[in-house]
């Protein structure tokens, strides 16, 4: 008689359930269930509601990971409000068992959309990397296409570490057959083009200052960067709601799902480092055309009036007013809302907006804004909002011809989330952004400390009774 299955059991939860882990795949699930139903029955040292306690505090330990790990997040950021659900892992499992159902509920403990299971499926191959040994990094300098060195070489290597190959060049394989990897050909240049892409640069071919630190991110800083997104899923209500508006800070986009279909994407101007978009759930409640504009103080007194005291006619040329005793711009195409605006309950006062700046939505860093969202497209979302009242684009560009503010209350509230990913998989491949706000390092640290406690607190492996159970 043999304990070797159920203790790989063991030892295939535990490692799934430590901090930097990624969730268990269907294969791991299947055979994890399938392990269990071969091993015998277990002596009294292992005995369990299905064979071992050391396989169900492995399991409740998973479970309350893929749950999410930081239980409270406005206790490590005061503006990530978005967080877990309360869940009781313990009497889920326990419920489970009494109904037979333990092969759903481990299936059920990770988030269901396809793309956390994309990003997961990332994780694996990046963890990969790190046990590989990583990549090499390069020295600084400016590396353009046609340049010439051993330089060049490293760069390609350190391309193709991270899946980026360079092929060789059709046009220059005619007088050339064999490659030099020292130049900087055109094949190359495509590639660095798609690596910028994918990491929210300018895909310009030049490996300028931006794409070198890009480039010298560690393996290791990109499988932190992967965990820390994984763990933001984790805090996303469960289902998702059909319909709704997902506005990405991280990313600078926001998209549209009605009734689980992805309808609209669109490029969104989000909140500069030093005011930052927080991360909060809300609902559109209700779409204004030709909003004017009640002037924060902070921006009143921080920026218009010192420039209106520079110069005595700029309140005038911008259409700002006094109303009520404060500053008011008054609507039109110039207001900075735009001439839609949708208006969404929130404890930091920031929402959705048109905005008359449309040249910046062609930038690829767009942390720009005072905390609200400007939008690219925000006729369409008008339209999207308001199609089940009967509303249609035409009707939409009516309301705001019209010239005067309407506020037009939707009968069906739509749920925003306001989420931050600097790491996600979609079909042109895995992005890997920047960190504008330094909530990936931050929130990395506040797992490593939670991690770093749970040890002081388990200080026995869970399988040290397998390690003598071999006969």
């Amino acid at each position: 008689m043999t304990w070797l299955p159920l203790c790989a059991a063991i030892l295939l939860i535990s490692s799934a359930a430590s901090a930097a882990a990624a969730p268990l795949s269907v294969p791991e699930r299947t055979a994890v269930l399938g392990l269990l139903r071969q091993a015998p029955e277990p002596p009294a040292a292992l005995d369990g509601p299905l064979g071992s306690d050391d396989l169900v505090a492995e399991l409740l330990a998973y479970g309350e990971r893929e749950a999410g790990r930081i239980k409270r997040p406005t206790q490590v950021n005061r503006l990530w409000t978005l967080g877990p659900a309360s869940r009781d892992i313990p009497a889920e499992w326990a419920t489970a068992q009494a109904q037979g159902a333990v092969e759903a509920w481990i299936a059920g403990l990770s988030p269901a959309d396809p793309r956390y299971g994309h990003l997961v499926a990332a994780r694996r191959t990046y963890a990969a990397k790190v046990a590989a040994g990583g990549w090499p990094t390069l020295s600084s300098g400016v590396l353009r296409p046609g340049d010439v060195g051993p330089q060049i070489e490293v760069l390609r290597a350190r391309l193709a570490a991270e899946g980026f190959e360079a092929l060789a060049d059709p046009a220059a394989a005619v007088d050339a057959p064999a490659r030099s990897p020292i130049v900087y050909d055109t094949a190359l240049e495509a590639v660095v083009r798609r690596y910028q892409s994918l990491r929210g640069l300018e895909p310009d071919g030049v490996v300028g200052p931006a794409t070198l630190s890009a480039l010298n991110v560690s393996a290791q800083g990109r499988l932190a960067q992967i965990d820390a997104n994984l763990e933001r899923w984790r805090w996303l209500p469960r289902p998702l709601p059909a319909s709704r508006i997902e506005a990405d800070v991280g990313a600078a986009r926001a998209a549209v799902f009605m009734e689980g279909v992805r309808v609209l994407d669109m490029r969104i101007i989000v909140g500069a480092p030093a005011t930052k978009t927080p991360m909060f759930a809300s609902q559109i409640e209700t779409v204004v055309f030709n909003p004017p504009w009640n002037v924060p103080a902070s921006i009143a007194n921080g920026e218009i009036l010192p420039r209106a005291a520079r110069d005595p006619g700029y309140l005038a040329r911008n259409n700002f007013t006094y109303r009520d005793g404060r500053l008011q711009q008054r609507p039109g195409p110039t207001n900075s809302l735009g001439q839609v605006k949708f208006d969404m309950p929130s404890p930091f006062g920031v929402y959705l907006h048109d905005t008359p700046g449309r040249t910046a939505f062609a930038r690829p860093v767009r942390t720009l804004s005072h905390g609200c969202m400007r939008l690219e497209k925000p006729r369409e979302l008008a339209t999207l909002l308001l199609a089940s009242q009967g509303w249609t684009r035409e009707t939409v560009d009516g309301a705001i011809a019209q010239g005067q503010t309407r506020r037009v209350d939707l009968a069906t509230r739509v749920p925003v989330l306001v989420v931050y990913s600097t790491a996600f998989v979609n079909e042109a491949g895995l992005h890997l952004l920047a960190d504008p706000y330094g909530w990936d390092a931050q929130l990395t640290a506040a797992l490593q400390s939670q991690v770093l406690a749970q040890l002081d607190r388990d200080m026995a492996p869970p399988q040290s009774e397998c390690a003598s159970s071999a006969g």
